[in-house]
């Protein structure tokens, strides 16, 4: 129950990113429950908010939803609370109590002020990137997608590759066959999790990752290498047949003799 409890703290810790607006949002919650005229609206927004906010850190509710959603994404379910439809009734309620219409742009425009500062910019933040491909993927991903292409000694040819790099491959072609997609998702076999597990390890075992690699008959792997290890995994993975075929930014690509693959 702590762990689950946890997950849900981070998961609104991670959602809000250090912004102001948990605040603001309980601010214009204490304003609609001490000022609000109308009690009948307010009532409905402050309980449909108090339920939901019991729903995402109740620790039963709490592992139903992750269970549903997945605790790594826990955080979506914050869509489900009325901070928009809250904030817009406080704010216009806030500006109604003024009747001059002159007036009424100073509480409009401190709160746009408010709903500006509070939050983070979408450009700052680096959320959006622009990409020459069509798909917009990464343009890593994509010339990644490009050399596996380019390269493969067939259309079954299986593919492994870190947590980032597996979420764009298959969406810039969906030819290409991967050992197991984003989380670990739809892998092949037990040997397929550890390989995941290990290969996305906070410091993989390059050993173990080149081994369960060749055990699951994968002829290209991709990942990153840390810039002071780079010579020793080079070196591993040549020792079990994989050559490095390409460097893409930070990201090696490593690729196996079909022959190799079929001696085991």
């Amino acid at each position: 129950m702590r762990e689950i409890f946890e997950n849900a703290l981070t998961s609104w810790d991670k959602y809000w990113d250090g912004s102001f607006y948990p605040y603001l949002l309980l601010g214009a919650a204490l304003y609609l429950l001490l000022f609000e005229r109308n009690r009948k609206k307010a009532g409905y927004l402050l309980g449909y908010l108090g339920i939901t906010l019991f729903l995402f850190f109740c620790p039963l509710t709490s592992a139903l939803i992750q269970k549903c959603i997945g605790s790594m994404v826990y955080w979506r379910a914050i869509w489900l609370l009325p901070a928009v439809p809250v904030m817009a009734c406080a704010f216009t309620g806030l500006a109604g109590k003024i009747r001059n219409a002159g007036h009424q742009i100073i509480p409009v425009v401190l709160c746009l002020t408010l709903v500006i500062f509070c939050g983070t910019s979408v450009w700052q933040a680096g959320n959006y990137v622009k990409v020459a491909n069509r798909q917009k993927v990464p343009e890593e991903a994509a010339q990644a997608a490009e050399v596996i292409c380019r390269e493969r000694s067939s259309q079954n040819s299986l593919v492994v590759a870190d947590n980032h790099m597996a979420s764009y491959l298959r969406v810039y072609d969906p030819s290409i066959q991967l050992a197991f997609g984003r989380d670990g998702k739809g892998r092949r076999s037990r040997n397929g999790k550890r390989l995941y597990e290990h290969l996305n390890a906070p410091e993989p075992d390059y050993t173990i990752v080149a081994k369960r690699a060749k055990k699951e008959k994968c002829e290209f792997l991709i990942f990153r290498i840390p810039a002071e290890r780079e010579a020793e995994v080079v070196g591993i993975m040549e020792k079990y047949g994989y050559q490095r075929i390409s460097v893409i930014d930070n990201y090696s690509i490593f690729q196996i003799s079909i022959d190799i693959l079929n001696e085991n």
